[in-house]
């Protein structure tokens, strides 16, 4: 097999997994499989939440290459796609062509949800949240739109700002503004409870769990790093709270 079309199949997988929200360790074991079942000896892969690098030895000569990942994303659907393909080419079900074709495939696929979709979730789920914090039924549709909004600005600004810091911050800001503005108008409801479903949207749930299972794994930098981008993206949230409730 061609050395360039085993790097390329490998890399396209591990980086699919990588920027839709997989683990480190699972996207070195994809790629390690892959290039392990296409007869490459020597294989040996690293991924950071960041990059992927990748090396082995076909033909008695020593191929290396990294990819970065700086877009992140949640896409579990892609991920899954990926490890189908990556266990029907170990098996032998398909060629490495065909391998590569659905990942270049599976890579451009939409979301399975639609935007709206995603946005009307996040405002269900925060008035949801906000119902089981003790809220009550007036406290639902403004903790709802709250949400609506923190999913809808966060989204805008990804398009033009790429710190996620100041992203998720000024999401939340919003929010909040919109929190204090339907407590101001109508004063029977409860802003801290509001506040806290809003916030949802925001919550790093995701890069809490691989952060715990990167570490647990043994893969100590990457669980670092992602138990820090989870950390600063709790401190972007308590600042925008903690202003907000300022302001009151």
């Amino acid at each position: 097999m061609s050395s360039d079309l085993v790097m390329d199949t490998c890399l396209l997988a591990g980086s699919i997994i990588l920027k839709n929200g997989g683990e480190t360790y699972r996207t070195e074991e994809t790629m390690a499989l892959i290039a392990v079942a296409a007869g490459m000896d020597d294989v040996n892969s690293s991924a950071t939440p960041t990059s992927i690098i990748l090396s082995f030895r076909c033909s008695g000569l020593d191929h290396t290459r990294m990819v970065r990942t700086p877009k992140r994303t949640t896409n579990l659907n892609k991920i899954t796609l990926v490890n189908d393909v990556s266990r029907r080419f170990v098996s032998g079900k398909i060629t490495l062509e065909q391998a590569y074709r659905r990942l270049r495939e599976i890579d451009q696929e939409k979301p399975i949800y639609p935007k709206w979709m995603q946005h009307m979730a996040a405002a269900i789920a925060s008035g949801s949240f906000a119902m089981l914090a003790g809220g009550t039924w007036f406290d639902l549709v403004p903790s709802a739109l709250a949400g609506l909004i923190v999913n809808l600005s966060l989204e805008y600004l990804e398009q033009f700002v790429r710190m996620k810091f100041f992203t998720e911050f000024t999401a939340a800001l919003l929010g909040g503004l919109f929190a204090l503005l339907a407590v101001a108008l109508f004063p029977q409801l409860h802003i801290s409870i509001i506040i806290i479903g809003a916030m949802l949207p925001l919550f790093p749930g995701i890069a809490i769990t691989n952060s715990l299972r990167d570490l647990l794994a043994g893969d100590l930098v990457a669980g670092v790093s992602r138990g820090v981008e989870a950390m600063l993206t709790a401190v972007s949230v308590a600042v925008a709270t903690a202003i907000i409730l300022w302001l009151r």
